[in-house]
């Protein structure tokens, strides 16, 4: 497969302007509380959007489809809860972490356990999404290779640099 002149300049235009928004919202950050929460000044439904948004990859487009096809939508059964879990997130956990005025549930981990169990936790966070990013890597230098005739190291490093 081969992309024309056109759709790389639309591609190029495409990754650009996306670049450009991660630095121009990256200079407005100006603390922790900035960048987790916001400056907690945002409404529930843009923050829902930005948590469907963040949780999108390219497994989503990639690997759920064949998947699906493999095992006859056998996946799909465990989001069949997902209303449930979002109720008790939003009218549980949200105001307890809201009024306690929490940037992130490490913060909270500390406050109750201490500090051993919040560096536990986020060393569990970090080894969890550092496998799915590994495999979300993976799965995009598939379709880069096919794109571009380039190596699988070629295609992970160009897309980790990128993102």
């Amino acid at each position: 497969m081969t992309l024309s002149l056109l759709d790389w300049g639309v591609l190029l235009a495409y990754l650009a302007v996306v670049l450009l928004i991660g630095f121009y919202f990256a200079r407005r950050n100006t603390s922790t509380e900035e960048y987790f929460v916001g400056g907690r000044r945002f409404r529930g439904w843009v923050i829902g959007l930005s948590l469907v948004g963040t949780s999108i990859s390219s497994i989503t487009f990639l690997a759920y489809p064949a998947d699906a096809f493999k095992t006859g939508w056998l996946r799909y059964l465990p989001n069949l809860a997902l209303p449930v879990a979002l109720f008790v997130a939003a009218y549980v956990f949200l105001p307890f972490f809201r009024r306690g005025n929490m940037t992130s549930a490490y913060e909270f981990l500390e406050q109750r356990f201490g500090p051993s169990v919040r560096v536990y936790g986020a060393l569990a966070f970090i080894v969890a999404q550092l496998v799915r990013l590994a495999m979300i890597l993976w799965l995009l230098s598939l379709m880069i290779q096919q794109l571009v005739d380039v190596t699988p190291t070629t295609a992970i490093i160009g897309a980790g640099l990128f993102v």
